[in-house]
């Protein structure tokens, strides 16, 4: 059968003997490797990663997201700016407790990353729920405010995931159109300065801490695993496949997942690797 220098996107090539394969100049984005044995294969000035389709759905379905979390970072901002600007000082005091606990959230999350913000989302959204529990039991408030701020807090947690999956994915370009969207569901809707800060600090938070878990910053080790393992799933898959003395040399090699892959001897000169799985 003829390999190379043909178009095998999306192609299942599972658990099927190809040593001394010649794949070379192909297609291979979003085929699957996985148990195949690849002893000594050509893979050179082959193209690997994400289907047109695969992109398409990520990135949709990101923008989705994306807008939601821009448009309750609206609600909370504008909300908070409604507390601290009222007269009554026991809602002032809530406003400034929402927007601090909001605020030191997100600068724990860029200082210490993704696993420490999973750590303390959850006790630091019980302590909102709480304040708008009190508010609304002592009848100050309705405690929709503190709410509206648990739930953006959620979201902000899910955009910095779906986030580094868009970058992951699509790339930095689509990763900071999908943050402009963040901004824009924030602004479609806003009608007050608050409801506008609220969806710059979630934009810029969720590209700064998509970019340092990419680039490997200690304490983004889970956020990073996670999105490229989403990101490798609609990409080419070499899994359990046995690549011994494989060429990959002058390849682009792009959300690609090599986990448990037999890998000695393998050539990648000059070969562009981005956003691989277990590649070592």
């Amino acid at each position: 059968m003829e390999y190379k220098g043909q178009n095998h996107q999306g192609k299942s090539f599972k658990g099927q003997d190809l040593q001394n394969a010649d794949f070379s100049g192909s297609d291979l984005r979003g085929a699957d490797f996985s148990g195949a044995l690849l002893r000594t294969a050509d893979f050179t000035n082959t193209k690997t990663g994400l289907r047109i389709p695969a992109y398409i759905l990520i990135f949709v379905f990101s923008l989705i997201i994306s807008l939601l979390s821009g448009y309750i970072a609206m609600l909370t901002g504008s909300t908070n700016q409604f507390l601290i600007n009222h007269t009554d000082g026991n809602l002032r005091l809530a406003g400034y407790i929402t927007t601090g606990l909001f605020i030191l959230f997100v600068l724990l999350s860029l200082w210490k990353g993704g696993t420490f913000t999973l750590k303390i989302v959850f006790p630091v959204i019980l302590l909102v729920l709480v304040l708008g529990a009190i508010l609304r039991l002592t009848g100050v408030a309705t405690g929709v405010g503190p709410f509206q701020s648990a739930l953006a807090l959620c979201l902000l947690v899910l955009m910095f995931f779906v986030g580094t999956v868009a970058r992951a994915s699509a790339g930095a370009l689509s990763s900071n159109i999908i943050f402009l969207f963040v901004a824009m569901g924030g602004a479609m809707f806003g009608k007050s300065i608050g409801g506008g800060i609220g969806t710059v600090v979630m934009a810029l938070a969720c590209a700064v801490i998509s970019k340092r878990a990419l680039k490997g910053a200690k304490g983004f080790e889970l956020l990073k695993t996670i999105s490229l393992t989403v990101s490798t799933y609609f990409g080419t898959s070499f899994r359990l496949a046995d690549l011994t003395n494989a060429d990959f040399s002058n390849s682009t090699v792009i959300n690609t997942d090599f986990t448990d892959s037999k890998m000695e001897g393998v050539n990648w000169k000059n070969a562009v690797k981005v956003n691989t799985l277990n590649d070592t």
